[in-house]
C-alpha cells in the first residue's frame, strides 16, 4: 500500500453522486484535496486559473451532462497547458454508457480508463496503484 496523497476533480451534474464519490474518497484516505464541479465550464475556469500546485493529479468525469458534456471538457481540456496535462490523469465514471460513447473512449488518449457508476473503491484504488498515481 502507499502512502502517496492526490489532488482529485470530481466533474459530474448529480449532486448525489458528487457526493457519493466524494465520501468514497474520503473514506480511501488518498487525497490532500478534492474540489467538485456541476458544470463543465466552472471546473475548466479553475484549471485555467490555478497553478501546477493546484492541478489535480486525477479528474474524475461523467459525461452526460447538460450544457457542455464530458466529451466537451476533453475538447477544450486538450487547449490547456501540456505541461500541466502531463501530471493529471482523467477518468471517466459514468452510469450507463453508448456504444458509440465507448468507443469515443476508449479512441481518447486523454482518457485513461473508465469507470461505472457507482464509484467502487476497490476498483479505482486498483486503478490508482496500477497507473501509478498512488
Amino acid at each position: 500500500m502507499t502512502d502517496k496523497r492526490i489532488k482529485i476533480m470530481l466533474v459530474d451534474d448529480n449532486k448525489i453522486d458528487l457526493f457519493i464519490h466524494r465520501t468514497f474518497i474520503d473514506q480511501m484516505n488518498i487525497t490532500t484535496s478534492v474540489v467538485e464541479f456541476l458544470f463543465v465550464k466552472e471546473a475548466l475556469a479553475f484549471l485555467e486559473e490555478n497553478e501546477k500546485t493546484q492541478w489535480p493529479e486525477l479528474i474524475l468525469l461523467d459525461i452526460h451532462m447538460p450544457g457542455l458534456n464530458g466529451f466537451d471538457f476533453l475538447d477544450k481540456y486538450k487547449e490547456l497547458s501540456e505541461v500541466l496535462r502531463q501530471k493529471c490523469k482523467i477518468v471517466i465514471v459514468s452510469s450507463s454508457l453508448a456504444s458509440s460513447d465507448k468507443l469515443k473512449i476508449k479512441e481518447n488518449p486523454l482518457i485513461i480508463h473508465l469507470l461505472e457508476k457507482p464509484l467502487n473503491t476497490d476498483k479505482l484504488r486498483d486503478l490508482l496503484i496500477a497507473e501509478n498515481i498512488i
